[in-house]
């Protein structure tokens, strides 16, 4: 793993926020919450916490950035021969914090969407092209 000086959580979120078919999922022991992401999604960023959303409208998540330690590029293999893309965020315990999953990669006849798969490289390639990255605070 590569130590990148500059990514902190805030220059990832927001380049992710930037794209269409983007959704954040947050898991508990017994629960999940999906949020498809609007484009241009605002973002606060404090000393100690993200707020992605309006948190005077229906939703909004609070990240502790300061948690926030590490990001993972997955590409996984489906049953169904396709690939799932996401970058999760870790904290130092290697506990997932939240995953940004790139959604519609397929279309109805199992074509990978380029469009969208040149999306997520080019998220990959602007961090450095490592798998995982580490996220400082600024």
């Amino acid at each position: 793993m590569i130590v990148n000086d500059v990514t902190s959580f805030k220059n990832l979120i927001e380049d992710l926020l930037l794209l269409d078919n983007v959704m954040i999922s947050i898991k508990s022991e017994n629960a999940i919450a999906e949020i498809k992401l609007a484009k241009d999604l605002p973002i606060k960023i404090g000393e100690q916490w993200a707020t992605i959303g309006d948190e005077n409208k229906s939703w909004h998540i609070h990240v502790n950035i300061q948690e926030t330690y590490e990001a993972r590029f997955i590409i996984e293999s489906n049953v169904n021969g396709r690939n799932r893309y996401s970058i999760r965020f870790f904290n130092s315990k290697e506990g997932l914090i939240l995953r940004v999953n790139f959604t519609k990669m397929y279309d109805s006849d199992n074509n990978l969407n380029q469009e969208n798969l040149e999306k997520y490289e080019n998220i990959f390639t602007k961090y450095g092209n490592n798998n995982s990255v580490f996220l400082k605070d600024i």
